[in-house]
């Protein structure tokens, strides 16, 4: 089992890559989610997801319709 050691406000956490479902950006923060609870940690989205064991970095580009834009329907 191998355990990747993360910096949090309180202490620092251990979590097993096994069990991590998503890695999101938060304001400040990154959130590292796992099958059953959620971590805010202190490093980036970047560094987190390589600590992990991520060979590439899956990133959600999908266009979003929250503002003025023009679309013609």
């Amino acid at each position: 089992m191998r355990l990747v050691k993360f910096t949090t406000d309180d202490n620092p956490v251990l979590i097993n890559p096994e069990y991590v479902v998503s890695v999101r950006k938060g304001m400040k923060d990154t959130q590292v989610q796992t099958t059953t609870v959620a971590y805010t940690v202190k490093e980036s989205v970047e560094v987190a997801v390589r600590l992990l064991g991520a060979e590439e970095l899956a990133r959600d580009i999908t266009p979003s319709l929250s503002g003025p834009k023009d679309i013609d329907l």
